[in-house]
């Protein structure tokens, strides 16, 4: 995977924003996306890893995060709103 544009991260919560090129009849187009995840530290690992799950109290983190990326995408050229 190609390493995001942009990373907005609210506590644990993170939305990385990717640009992919994709072809639409003959033509190249970006197509901007955004990976959404809540970060954490596994106890039998150490390691960090990622999930879609939230508790309660990371719902409006998500949200605020997702809505930065969303600000960033339409003030930055491809945030299509269709």
């Amino acid at each position: 995977m190609s390493k995001p544009e942009k990373i907005f991260m609210i506590g644990p919560c993170r939305a990385s924003v990717f640009r992919n090129t994709i072809m639409i009849s003959g033509a190249a187009r970006e197509m901007p996306k955004v990976k959404f995840e809540v970060r954490f530290k596994d106890k039998r690992t150490g390691r960090w890893a990622g999930t879609s799950t939230m508790t309660v109290p990371e719902l409006p983190k998500a949200i605020l995060a997702l809505q930065k990326a969303f600000e960033y995408l339409v003030h930055n050229k491809g945030g299509e709103l269709a």
